[in-house]
């Protein structure tokens, strides 16, 4: 039954021309836009249209209750005053429950109301065609609906305008009553005096009616400043929530309507105070006509008139009637329009505190995004001390890979020239024992001869030509020693047994050829030598440079480092003149092959010496890095504003700490410099040597070039040969004395390897039995440190 009538309203409707859209379902008549129009179509000088939304955001529940408020009054009004038929005889309807859920079965009765008044309009041919165009089912439906409507008012009468027929009756029949009357005049004083003391009790009953009327005013007239006064309250919130960038389009649309709604009463109100001003004007009148009746109430010809003047009057007196029935209706939309603003405010409210707690919302946001960039900082910077700290460790491992091959590298040139040397030393043994009776031509002939019948092995003589090329700098200093012994020798044999001597040219170009080769050697070395010293020099200058962006205690670090600079300089000059005074000394001092040898100890030790405070240079140098990049972390860790409370910061303290560390890393870094600088006079020393040795060296081939003393030559021509079984056994004892210096050479080694491991474990243990540091800067750079230590391990 109910979708029966839904289709028939529907199809109904859809027959009107004056709706703003067509409509599908019952559920769109929910908003009273649509009734409105169709109203204002019925009845266009009684009815209202609504206005239709300014946005196109759909309407809130409130908005669509207040429409249907204003549909539904004024179809009651209608029905009484325009039908004549009591709306209370009607059912009725649940505008709340339309305005929020759009009830099917409310909204049904609003539309049989509306067909009921197009069916009783003036124009009601019109729309009994309308409904007459649908089909048979929609008609009856429509028809059913209509005699509901029309049974609910003939209920009690039979007639619905029997009791306006009535009324006029009565009136006419009380006006010819008292037009063909023929009482006499008592009676009609008694009847004027009596109707005079009726209207001086309705004058007394309009007079307190006019003061309630008066004070019902005045209270609308508070009413209306209070509303008045919220709205600039209201007014005021929402510029304080465009402020906070979080306007409410709802809550301005309500305030829209809420305007518009006080303009409409305040026009009612002048209708009133108007409606009010005529009624007092009348109400004088009705004194004055009353006055009037006293001093004319003995004249009994003009009380008819009289009588019939006061008609009016009274129907005045229904209109007034009828304007306090309307001031009833008015101070119940009245108290609709309070229910209204309480419901406004209350939705106020709950919006201020929505507003709120997306404030606090929002501020927690900003919070962790603040946390969250200086912990986005703290990553970066550990990333960036992570590489700088992997770059250090590449550096140190290529490092440790070249001295590796380096060390190797030496241990096998010690190894040949080891081998060297040994073999110059049977040379110079078989030079001494055939020596005897011989000259230096004949010697040199029979080791020619011998070495053309008797070819060498030719691994042996690779081994000799790969001794040659892979020779360092040690084995040049004890070779020309013991070539400068046996020049010695041969000189003093010489000049026993003076004669004309020659010498082999090959001999000569081959000790040219190996001098060429030992210089080549020596300048490597000093090419190696200056390439290390340009690394010392960058890595020195690579600290000052990492400074200057570090706090003040730093700074003065660098200065110090810089006076050390400075006083290595003094030291250069103060070393060449050593060098200077060396060199007069090495003139003055004999060459024997002692002095020779100790110079090459000397100049040994002097090289790993070299070597070694290179090491501990860079890794000073290296901790010296570390603790500025520390320095660097901790003051960033410092200043930052970081949320993480329990991080502590770089007090005075910790800077104090700080500079006596600096302090007392600077006077082994001093001492260092000062035994570099030592180090590198007495090689500057050594190489001078070098130079006045390859001179003699020089000298003694040219001796042997131009000629020597024929003594010398029968000696070593008249030296009568080994045997083979003397050979094999000399060359026997040679191999058992090299394994045995070998051997000694390696315990040597691996006592040095023990004792330099026993005191860096030493200095291990000692370090790690120190007192443990107490600040918090001391605890972090300790586990900084041996985080370092494994890495590099």
């Amino acid at each position: 039954m109910e979708a029966a009538m839904e289709e028939a309203f529907v199809g109904w409707f859809n027959t009107f021309e004056c709706k703003s859209h067509p409509i599908d379902t019952i559920v769109e008549l929910a908003d009273g836009v649509i009734l409105s129009d169709i109203l204002v179509d019925i009845d266009g000088k009684w009815f209202k249209q609504i206005p239709q939304p300014s946005t196109d955001a759909p309407m809130t529940w409130v908005q669509r209750l207040n429409n249907q408020k204003l549909v539904y009054k004024l179809i009651m009004r209608y029905f009484e005053e325009v039908l004549g038929q009591d709306p209370e005889l009607l059912p009725t309807v649940n505008l709340e429950a339309i305005a929020r859920n759009a009830d099917l079965q409310e909204l049904l009765l609003m539309c049989q109301l509306v067909v009921a008044i197009a069916v009783q309009s003036d124009n009601n041919r019109m729309y009994i065609e309308m409904i007459q165009s649908l089909s048979q089912k929609s008609q009856q439906t429509l028809m059913v609906s209509i005699e509901e409507v029309m049974n609910n008012f003939n209920r009690d009468e039979l007639n619905p305008r029997s009791s306006q027929h009535s009324a006029t009756s009565v009136k006419s029949a009380s006006r010819s009553l008292y037009a063909d009357s023929g009482l006499p005049s008592k009676g009609l004083l008694a009847k004027i005096s009596s109707e005079k003391k009726q209207f001086e009790a309705t004058h007394m009953q309009l007079s307190a009616e006019y003061d309630d009327l008066r004070q019902r005013f005045e209270d609308l007239l508070d009413e209306k400043a209070d509303l008045e006064h919220r709205l600039q309250d209201m007014d005021s919130a929402i510029t304080q929530a465009n402020d906070t960038g979080k306007p409410d389009l709802v809550m301005r649309a309500e305030l829209d309507h809420i305007k518009q709604d006080l303009a409409k009463s305040e026009d009612k109100r002048h209708e009133m105070e108007q409606s009010l001003y005529e009624h007092v004007q009348s109400i004088h009148e009705l004194k004055r006509k009353i006055d009037d009746l006293t001093h004319q109430s003995d004249e009994t010809d003009s009380l008819r008139g009289q009588l019939d003047g006061y008609q009016p009057t009274i129907e005045r007196l229904r209109t007034t009637e009828e304007a306090l029935d309307k001031y009833k209706r008015k101070a119940e939309e009245t108290a609709d329009l309070r229910r209204h603003i309480k419901a406004l405010e209350e939705q106020n409210t709950s919006l201020l505190e929505r507003s709120h707690q997306v404030e606090d919302e929002y501020r927690k946001v900003l919070a962790f995004k603040t946390l969250m960039d200086s912990y986005k900082q703290q990553v970066q910077q550990l990333e960036s001390s992570h590489l700088e700290i992997v770059k250090v460790k590449d550096q140190l491992d290529a490092q440790m890979a070249t001295l590796v091959g380096r060390s190797t590298c030496l241990e096998g040139e010690r190894d040949r020239g080891a081998e060297q040397v040994q073999i110059l030393e049977d040379h110079i043994r078989e030079l001494e024992l055939v020596g005897a009776g011989m000259t230096l031509d004949k010697v040199v002939s029979e080791t020619s001869g011998e070495q053309h019948d008797e070819p060498l092995d030719p691994d042996c003589q690779n081994d000799i030509e790969e001794n040659l090329k892979e020779t360092n700098e040690t084995e040049l200093r004890l070779t020309i020693g013991r070539l400068k012994r046996h020049i010695e020798k041969m000189e003093g044999t010489s000049t026993l047994d003076p004669g004309p001597q020659d010498v082999n040219p090959n001999t000569i170009q081959g000790l040219q050829e190996a001098k060429d080769l030992f210089e080549k050697q020596h300048e490597a070395l000093l090419s190696e030598r200056d390439q290390l010293r340009q690394q010392v020099v960058e890595i020195r200058n690579g600290v000052p440079g990492s400074l200057l962006n570090q706090p003040q205690t730093i700074m003065v670090f660098r200065s110090r480092f810089l006076d050390l600079e400075k006083v290595s300089a003094n030291l250069k000059t103060q070393s060449a003149q050593l060098e200077a005074t060396v060199t007069q000394g090495t003139n003055s001092v004999a060459k024997d092959p002692v002095t020779f040898q100790q110079y090459g100890d000397e100049q040994r030790l002097l090289q790993e010496e070299l070597d070694r405070l290179e090491d501990v240079a860079k890794t000073q140098l290296h901790d010296i890095n570390r603790m500025l990049v520390e320095a660097t972390y901790l003051n960033g860790v410092n200043n930052q504003p970081s949320s993480n409370l329990d991080r502590p910061g770089l007090t005075n303290d910790d800077f104090a700490v700080i500079k006596e560390q600096i302090t007392d890393m600077e006077g082994p870094l001093v001492h260092l410099h000062e035994e570099i600088k030592g180090t590198q006079v007495k090689m500057g020393q050594v190489q001078h040597m070098v130079k006045l040795y390859g001179q003699l060296l020089q000298e003694m081939t040219a001796r042997f070039a131009l000629g020597g003393s024929s003594e010398g030559s029968s000696t070593l021509l008249t030296r009568i040969p080994r045997s083979k079984e003397e050979e094999q056994d000399f060359i026997k004892k040679q191999v058992h004395d090299v394994r045995l210096q070998s051997k000694k050479e390696q315990h040597l080694i691996i006592s040095a390897w023990y004792d330099l491991a026993l005191k860096n474990h030493r200095e291990m243990v000692g370090s790690s039995n120190r007192s443990t540091p107490s600040s918090w800067l001391g605890r972090q750079r300790k586990i900084l440190d041996s985080h370092l230590r494994q890495k590099i391990c």
